[in-house]
C-alpha cells in the first residue's frame, strides 16, 4: 500500500510509477481475473437461489400431496376375526350375527362352511357383540353360541 498525499500531483506521480513498474499483461490478467471471479460469484449466487427455490417448491408440492392423502385416507382399517368350534352335526353351515348401536344384523348372506369369519365393516370407537349359529341345509338355526363383545379402538 502507499500513502496518498493531499497533493494531487504526488498521487498521480505514484500511480504512474506503479503502472510503469507493472506490465500491461499482468494488469489485464488481474482485471480479467477479478471480473471473472465476480461473474462466477453472481452466477453461483443465482444458481444457489434457483436450487433453493426449486427445493422449496418441491417441498411444498410434497407437503400438499401428503396432506391431501391424509385427508382422503380413512385411518387404520380395523377388523374383528371370529373363530368357533365346529358343530358335531354333519353338513351344517354357520350364520354370524353382530349386535351394535344400530341393532342386530346377520353378517353373511349365505351359510359359511368354515369356522372363521372376518368382520371388515367395524367402525372406530364402537362396541360390537357377536354370536354364531349353526344352520342346517333346510335353514333351521341352532341356539346362539356364547356372545363375544369387542370394542374397536378410536384411532
Amino acid at each position: 500500500m502507499y500513502a496518498v498525499n493531499c497533493s494531487r500531483a504526488s498521487t498521480i506521480y505514484r500511480m504512474k510509477s506503479w503502472l510503469k513498474s507493472t506490465s500491461l499483461p499482468a494488469i489485464f490478467l488481474s482485471v480479467f481475473a477479478l471480473g471473472t471471479l465476480g461473474m462466477c460469484f453472481l452466477l453461483a449466487t443465482h444458481r444457489h437461489t434457483g436450487i433453493v427455490r426449486r427445493l422449496v417448491q418441491a417441498r411444498q408440492l410434497l407437503t400438499r400431496a401428503a396432506s391431501a392423502h391424509q385427508n382422503d385416507a380413512p385411518g387404520p382399517q380395523h377388523t374383528v376375526t371370529l373363530t368357533w368350534k365346529a358343530s358335531t352335526t354333519a353338513g351344517v353351515g354357520y350364520n354370524v350375527y353382530r349386535r351394535g348401536s344400530s341393532g342386530s344384523v346377520k353378517l353373511n348372506s349365505a351359510p359359511l362352511g368354515a369356522t372363521t369369519y372376518v368382520d371388515r365393516t367395524v367402525q372406530p370407537g364402537q362396541t360390537y357383540s357377536y354370536v354364531a349359529k349353526a344352520v342346517t341345509a333346510n335353514g333351521a338355526e341352532s341356539i346362539a353360541s356364547n356372545e363375544v363383545t369387542v370394542t374397536i379402538p378410536s384411532f
